[in-house]
Formats: structure tokens, C-alpha cells, sequence
């Protein structure tokens, strides 16, 4: 079964730049100089021009050395770039990434619910919102049937990706390197008689899946629950996250994965769109 339940800022009034407060001011017990530091860097390197080593080691009063490690260390990891005729450090389009992201997960949130609500009223199953994690998928949302035997699910929950429809359904569209990447070392355990634990026949059936536009589980991950999923894609063309209805196997019958598969795909369809995503294909 598919599972997934007195603050100081550092900008002054009257548009003073930001500076690290001495030691002397009162500090929560929790604040990890080292991090403050880092933070305060990349915060000015976003709304200032680029900045170099020495700039900043005045500006912070930090010693240069200090100053160029975390420098190195962000630009290491991509949220910096280095001017290679002046050495000064910007902010990379990577942090721009990250609050993207943010911004597209929260409005995710408020478009989808009150779709979860029609379909879980609709079929009278657990409708889900989960997107996928590295190897995993990670639930954002439910909306829980109202029958006594039902699927429990938990937002915040992970659960593996090739055995699940939500995670499938995101594996298949994954880019043949991050596909490649993903099954790198990693163990399709097999957790019901029904798992995919083949490398090869995973590859085969998520073919399937990009194909047809919608993924079952067949009681790949629990005994006795079946689940049918469909993807949402945003105003990039990116598969984002999957809606999914999942309930017990003997509620779960052809005939109504039939059901909930022509309203599942139309109601992801009216996620995308409300995303951004225009272009639909028709599935």
C-alpha cells in the first residue's frame, strides 16, 4: 500500500546593508555562527552586484581566509559563480532554482487539494499528492476515504518509487540518465509476490507507463491494495508530482480502475493547466 503525519533579522531600516551582529548582542542559544555566515554571504551576493573576497571579509569583518573557504565551498556546490576576469563571486541561477521550487510547491498545494476532495468523494478512496525525492516518494497531501477498511496514508511519508504507481509513474518520466542514475546500486526489494525486482523488467513496464500516461500498482508494495496514479506537469513542461487513488484490492476491481483512471487523468490534466502547463497531450 502506498504510505506516505524575538526572531533578529540581518537587513537594518532605511536600507542599511547587512552586517553580522557583534558578539556582544544578545544571541538565541541555537545560533550556529559558522551558518549565519554562510547565509549572510549568499544573501548579499543575491541583491548585490558581485562581490570579492576582500569586499566581503571588510564588510563582515571575517578574516580572508575564512571568507574565500565558504566561498569556495558554495561555489563547489553550485550556488555561486566566479567572474573568471575579476575572481569576484554572484549567485548562481541555482538558488533561483531553490525558491522556485518552493513557490511551485505551495501553489501545487492549493490547486490540487480541493481536486484530492472530488476524487476521494467521487470513488470513495484515499486520493493522494506525492512527488518523488531522489529514490523516493514523499507525500504532500491527502485526502482519506470515508470507508472503514481504507488506505492509511501519512503526509510526509516515504515510500519506495519502483514499487509504488505514484513513484512509478515519476520514474517514467525521468530522463534515461537520471533513470540510468536511479538504478545505479539500487536494490528493488521484493516486497510482495507481485514487485517488479528486475532492473530490466522495471525499465520495460515504466516504458509502458510514459506511454499510456497513468501507472498501476498492483499490490506491489502491499498485499491486498491497488492504486492507479497520473502525473501533473508545470508551466515548463516538467512532470512535478502525481495525483493517486489507492484502496483496498477487494474495493479495487478492473471495472473501477477503469473508473477512476478517465477522472484521475482529467483532473491531472486540470492541475497542469491551472500550473501553467498548457500545451496538454491527449491521453
Amino acid at each position: 500500500m502506498e504510505e506516505v503525519n524575538s526572531k533578529t533579522s540581518l537587513q537594518e531600516k532605511g536600507g542599511k546593508k547587512k552586517d553580522i551582529p557583534s558578539e556582544t548582542e544578545q544571541k538565541p542559544y541555537f545560533l550556529l555562527s559558522s551558518t549565519k555566515k554562510v547565509f549572510t554571504i549568499l544573501e548579499i551576493l543575491c541583491e548585490e552586484h558581485e562581490k570579492s573576497i576582500s569586499e566581503l571579509a571588510k564588510r563582515l569583518n571575517l578574516q580572508r581566509s575564512n571568507v574565500h573557504r565558504i566561498l569556495s565551498t558554495l561555489r563547489h556546490l553550485g550556488y555561486l559563480e566566479q567572474n573568471p576576469d575579476t575572481g569576484n563571486y554572484s549567485a548562481s541561477l541555482k538558488i533561483f532554482e531553490l525558491g522556485n521550487a518552493v513557490i511551485n510547491r505551495k501553489g501545487l498545494l492549493s490547486v490540487a487539494h480541493p481536486f484530492l476532495e472530488k476524487l476521494a468523494k467521487q470513488f470513495r478512496e484515499t486520493a493522494n499528492l506525492g512527488y518523488l525525492n531522489k529514490r523516493e516518494v514523499i507525500y504532500l497531501d491527502k485526502v482519506e476515504s470515508t470507508e472503514s477498511l481504507r488506505m492509511d496514508t501519512k503526509v510526509g511519508f516515504r515510500v519506495p518509487a519502483y514499487c509504488t504507481a505514484i513513484g512509478k509513474i515519476l520514474l517514467a518520466h525521468l530522463s534515461k540518465a537520471e533513470l540510468k542514475d536511479y538504478l545505479k546500486d539500487h536494490n528493488l526489494l521484493q516486497l510482495t509476490t507481485n514487485t517488479i525486482n528486475s532492473p530490466e523488467k522495471l525499465m520495460k513496464s515504466l516504458t509502458q507507463i510514459q506511454e499510456q500516461g497513468y501507472a498501476i500498482d498492483n499490490e506491489e508494495f502491499y498485499e491486498g491494495v491497488r492504486c492507479i496514479s497520473s502525473p501533473i506537469i508545470n508551466h515548463t513542461r516538467k512532470v512535478i508530482a502525481s495525483v493517486s487513488i489507492a484502496g483496498p484490492s477487494v474495493r479495487m476491481n478492473n471495472d473501477k480502475l477503469a473508473q477512476i483512471k478517465k477522472s484521475l487523468l482529467s483532473v491531472t490534466d486540470e492541475i497542469s493547466i491551472k500550473l501553467g502547463y498548457q500545451t496538454l497531450v491527449m491521453k
